[in-house]
């Protein structure tokens, strides 16, 4: 029986999300942590900006696989209140969780694209890493393939804003246009690269990319006729420009208010906008304190996310029509799965499409 414990955007702020963001190159030693902890042999861990959730399978006592799963989110979190922010799932309601998420249904801003490539990955990771067998191998292999499905009969993805884009959104509200304003970018990933792509069609006055990889900055910059250069000189050079839109992968804070008090000395007096849609976030909260400085955060993007959620409610409609099918119909695959390993049959004649 597959069963999923979580958090995300709507269950956790935040300061609780980010204690709990698992970066990629820590997966492997978090699912090692999970598997001796809950001696489950099977589990995959998805983390992304606005949710981090683990998904395993409980071959007996299920309330003893969550429990140990919440000790451990408890430990990382270093908070035993934690559980007040926690959801799970099993059994049918996971599986109709894990395709609701893969189809963009669960994310802040429902319909991007960014998410199902997030549930490949986390899977891969997973899977090469040796912590998946046949029952998660088969709910992942079809989580993808409703995904896809979602994106490819319905219009939930058409115009969906990434977290990238609400971030360029939110930019657009505070200065009317962004034409002749000047950008900088710190963090040169994937989640930089959708809001580059947005800030560009914007026609911003020009963007800057400062990352502590410089060929990565280069490459970025090149590719989005901005400028490149070292993360540090991407902090100096912050006393020029009007907003800095922070998306680094780096486990803690890189934006002091030290930092910031000495960049608006120089400032004259002239606003600085901060917008951090990173996960841990980059951006100290106490710099919103500081005069003329206004910080942003992941959480507060959710706004703009509503509205273009609204608008696509038809859309979305559609899209659970199929997670409910596809859970519908994977039910049936465990239950006959499940009859038959119970009379030693190593195959049942109903394995989903598309999987193992």
């Amino acid at each position: 029986m597959p069963l999923v414990l979580g958090f995300n955007h709507r269950t956790a702020p935040v300061d609780v999300r980010e204690k709990l963001a698992v970066a990629p190159h820590n997966l492997l030693d978090m699912l090692r942590e999970l598997k001796e902890q809950s001696h489950s042999d099977q589990l995959v861990c998805l983390s992304t900006c606005n949710r981090t959730e683990v998904y395993a399978q409980a071959k007996n006592s299920s309330s003893q696989v969550r429990e140990d799963l919440e000790r451990v989110f408890q430990a990382h979190a270093g908070d035993s209140g934690l559980s007040a922010h926690l959801y799970y799932h099993e059994s049918e309601n996971a599986v109709r969780h894990l395709f609701y998420v893969a189809a963009g249904l669960d994310s802040m801003v429902q319909g991007e694209h960014e998410i199902l490539g997030q549930v490949k990955q986390a899977y891969q990771t997973a899977h090469q890493g040796g912590f998946t067998g046949k029952l998660l191998n088969v709910l992942f292999q079809r989580s993808l393939y409703v995904g896809k499905r979602v994106r490819s009969e319905t219009g939930l993805g058409v115009g969906a804003a990434s977290v990238g884009s609400v971030a360029v959104g939110m930019a657009e509200r505070i200065f009317g246009n962004l034409h002749d304003r000047s950008i900088m970018i710190l963090g040169a990933g994937k989640m930089a690269e959708v809001t580059a792509k947005h800030l560009l069609s914007q026609k911003a006055r020009s963007l800057l990319v400062a990352n502590r990889t410089f060929e990565r900055a280069c490459e970025l910059a090149k590719e989005f006729g901005g400028t490149a250069m070292h993360f540090d000189e991407g902090l100096r050079q912050m006393v020029g420009v009007d907003i800095v839109i922070c998306s680094t992968a780096a486990p803690h804070t890189v934006i002091t208010t030290e930092h910031i008090r000495r960049v608006m000395e120089k400032r004259k007096g002239r606003s600085l906008f901060l917008i951090d849609i990173a996960m841990p976030r980059d951006v100290d909260p106490a710099v919103n304190d500081i005069e003329n400085v206004y910080l942003y955060n992941i959480d507060d993007l959710q706004q703009i996310a509503d509205t273009n959620q609204a608008r696509r409610a038809k859309e979305a409609e559609a899209a659970n029509l199929i997670v409910q099918q596809e859970t519908s119909e994977f039910s049936r695959w465990m239950r006959a799965h499940h009859d038959g390993l119970r009379t030693g049959l190593k195959h049942t004649p109903h394995t989903p499409p598309d999987s193992e």
